[in-house]
């Protein structure tokens, strides 16, 4: 089911977070493990030696076992984490076996800073609140992915549900396109590509 195109990103946000509100755990935790059938049908996730990721916060699609998987296989894997002596976030590397901690917003990151040459990072698998088949994404408002996202040259691959898929969001000046989507259903290049 689709959410129609709203007249503000508010809108669809609060459309969303309804949506969102009826799932069960059951449906998150299956439905996600069938998009990350799908997030490796991108060859480049399959290949990369350097990949951005991220914790999983509430209803977003937990790609926790995609992660684990490219650490096992020898291939680098960083997350936001979120900067100590200043606002905002960075990318940091995974270690598996050093401590971890809640950031500000109680997702799971490195308790250590471990510092991501941007260049290195081949392929950013990103959350979105939403996102459209033109390849914009739509966040939770506080613009961190957006900052983090601006600053590398890699292919940005949107991970969600195919209920958070729009005909249609609007954007504005800062806002980062993406360059697939990836749901429970199928894996896409967007429309500008």
């Amino acid at each position: 089911m689709k959410v129609e195109m709203m007249k503000s990103k508010d809108e669809i946000r609060y459309a969303i977070q309804r949506k969102r509100a009826g799932l069960t755990l059951g449906w998150i935790r299956d439905n996600s493990r069938k998009a990350v059938e799908n997030l490796n049908k991108i060859e480049l996730t399959r290949t990369a030696g350097a990949i951005a990721g991220y914790y999983a916060k509430g209803f977003e699609v937990q790609i926790t076992p995609f992660m684990e998987k490219c650490l096992s296989e020898g291939r680098r894997v960083c997350v936001p984490r979120h900067r100590d002596e200043m606002p905002g976030y960075e990318w940091s590397w995974i270690v598996p076996a050093e401590a971890w901690r809640d950031g500000p917003w109680k997702i799971a990151e490195p308790a250590r800073l471990r510092p991501v040459n941007r260049s290195e990072i081949e392929i950013a698998i990103i959350p979105a609140v939403a996102v459209d088949r033109q390849g914009r994404r739509l966040g939770h408002g506080g613009g961190n992915f957006d900052r983090l996202l601006s600053k590398l040259t890699c292919p940005k691959v949107a991970v969600v549900f195919e209920f958070q898929v729009m005909d249609e969001i609007p954007t504005e000046p800062h806002d980062v396109s993406i360059d697939f989507i990836v749901t429970e259903n199928e894996t896409y290049p967007v429309a500008n590509q």
